[in-house]
């Protein structure tokens, strides 16, 4: 009986050797890193289409669960890929106290509570201007985002 030949045996190969590499590169990281980006990514990635007007943050803040028990007064979206604001911890960020500033601008929505009751129904405005961005990385991830700083244009350029 022959089981795996030919391009299939090469196919095979390929996935034990890539699910190594994937189990090695999560074992390196330290305990919580992965939960804290993957938290950092749902309360802060939004990769779709950055025009957010009208009931976006309504919507957002409702779908990624910031609006139970009570509304989170504040919240900002960054319209990129995983990739992008992963690159801020590298070379696409410099430091900037014990955070990395963003070589780049990127588009952010910034969602903002609405009156001063912190109990559902939420309401929301938003702020959509491009933005540095100021994040918190650890062993290469982002894990936090610094909402209260809002650089809309960069002291200097990044040394390239």
């Amino acid at each position: 009986m022959r089981v795996f030949e030919g391009p299939g045996l090469l196919l095979l190969v390929f996935l034990a050797v890539l699910v190594s590499v994937s189990e090695i590169d999560a074992s390196r990281q330290p305990p919580g890193v992965k939960e804290r980006y993957i938290h950092f990514l749902n309360q802060h990635r939004d990769n779709s289409n950055p025009n957010t007007g009208g009931r976006y943050c309504n919507d957002m803040m409702k779908k990624r669960g910031l609006t139970r028990p009570n509304c989170k007064q504040k919240n900002s979206f960054i319209h990129a890929s995983d990739n992008a604001i992963k690159a801020v911890c590298g070379e696409k960020g410099e430091p900037y106290g014990n955070m990395r500033l963003s070589c780049d601008a990127f588009r952010v929505t910034t969602c903002n509570m609405k009156g001063g009751s912190t109990r559902p129904p939420c309401d929301y405005r938003h702020d959509n201007r491009p933005r540095y961005i100021v994040i918190a990385c650890e062993q290469g991830y982002p894990v936090h985002y610094d909402e209260g700083k809002v650089i809309i244009d960069r002291p200097k350029k990044c040394k390239k």
